[in-house]
């Protein structure tokens, strides 16, 4: 790594951040080493960040052949983040700290047709009640996940898919960033919920910096991890495996228009829709006994575990498809770790086997030698740590800090309200 400038203090104050919390440097001597500025400088450095409340020594020290040597601790406890998070059926609040430790979780269910004001006013206000309920310290800022494709240079929705209005869709228009800046009094981003459980994923401590997490939802997304960052692509769509055609199946119609995409195979509603024709074709003992009006997804996985042969058919089908698209990917980007999850099927051990035995099949030797694939949280967490993250990361790199840093919190400066922009 090149010298960090050393007319550049806010620069110079968050590579201090960076080493100090991910612990590659934690002392006044290592902190020198690593980012290759003077002794003196790295003392008004950790200053700078004391003062922010960001660092504070440990009560340890230690030593490289003389005098020991304090080490310094990220506190992650100076401020709050708060998290939206879109789901089909209603959506999640969060709150947590620059740690990425989570305080609480709250579901609420809700219609994501409803009017977009109406929408953000029910989450802001659970999101103060959350705030009512736990205290100090300040919220620094908001991050929220939407469920399409996001443009991350202004954090609005993207509509992958023109020209089908079976489409679960957040109006592309509408402005959620400035609206829960202005009602929060706080930076907010915007990122698609692919993208959050890649990074979510990425936090783990063994994470490695090359990673696909596959989004098994109402539609099958993907977030990708690239040298430690979110891989976005030129215009935002990178990972939008939704629609990738399987096999031009006329019996897989897809919600986009078109025939045998991976969502028709595996998305939950496409699930759902061969549940139902299983029943009205009498193929299924076990989901007759539910009936088609009140038939889901979940009750496909169920029906397979416990042995109905339709349902097994079901989800074959669907971890065949799944890793039929996913061995191009694998192949593609070769990755050392890919994790799926979001719902029931993504945890399916038959679904697992068909998608593990599509991948042996169709990807390259070469780039399933040192692959390792993993099963999402059940209770969807990467989605919830990966806002986290994103607020952290953004507040405290450098064209952050030098806004807020001379204010001393983010909530005090009055430019971040004003951005244009979020990167």
């Amino acid at each position: 790594m090149p010298p960090i400038p050393p007319q550049d203090l806010w620069l110079q104050v968050s590579e201090i951040l960076r080493l100090i919390r991910t612990g590659l440097a934690q002392t006044r001597p290592e902190l020198a080493d690593v980012s290759r500025l003077g002794r003196n400088v790295v003392t008004l450095r950790l200053q700078n960040a004391s003062e922010l409340g960001l660092v504070a020594p440990s009560g340890e020290s230690r030593s490289r052949g003389g005098r020991a040597a304090d080490v310094w601790e990220f506190n992650g406890t100076a401020g709050h983040v708060l998290a939206g998070l879109q789901g089909q059926t209603g959506f999640r609040v969060a709150l947590g700290d620059l740690n990425l430790n989570i305080v609480e979780v709250r579901h609420v269910e809700w219609e994501l047709t409803r009017d977009p004001v109406e929408t953000c006013e029910r989450m802001a206000a659970e999101m103060e009640s959350m705030l009512a309920a736990h205290g100090s310290p300040p919220v620094w800022g908001v991050g929220l996940g939407m469920l399409a494709p996001v443009d991350f240079s202004v954090g609005i929705s993207r509509d992958p898919v023109t020209g089908s209005a079976a489409l679960l869709r957040w109006p592309v228009d509408f402005e959620i960033r400035n609206w829960f800046m202005q009602r929060l009094k706080v930076p907010a981003w915007v990122e698609s919920l692919s993208n959050l459980m890649a990074a979510g994923a990425f936090a783990e401590p063994d994470a490695p910096d090359d990673l696909v997490f596959v989004r098994m939802d109402r539609g099958v997304g993907s977030g990708i991890m690239a040298d430690g960052r979110i891989h976005r692509g030129a215009d935002w769509l990178a990972g939008e495996i939704t629609h990738m055609v399987v096999e031009p199946d006329p019996d897989r119609v897809c919600q986009c228009g078109r025939v045998g995409c991976l969502d028709a195979y595996a998305g939950s509603w496409a699930i759902e829709v061969h549940g139902r024709k299983a029943v009205a074709e009498g193929r299924s003992r076990y989901l007759r006994g539910i009936g088609i009006d009140a038939l889901t997804a979940r009750d496909v996985v169920v029906g397979a575990e416990s042995g109905d042969l339709a349902c097994v058919d079901i989800i074959r089908q669907a971890g065949d498809a799944t890793g039929r698209v996913l061995a191009s990917v694998v192949t593609w980007f070769n990755p050392r770790r890919v994790v799926i999850g979001g719902n029931e099927l993504a945890a399916s051990r038959l679904f697992q086997d068909a998608l593990r035995r599509a991948l042996s099949i169709q990807a390259l030797a070469a780039s399933l030698e040192n692959l390792e694939i993993r099963t999402g949280r059940p209770d969807r967490g990467e989605e919830v740590t990966g806002a986290l993250a994103m607020v952290r990361d953004a507040l405290l790199s450098p064209d952050y800090l030098a806004e807020w840093g001379p204010y001393g919190s983010p909530a005090a400066a009055p430019a971040l309200l004003k951005r244009a922009t979020q990167t």
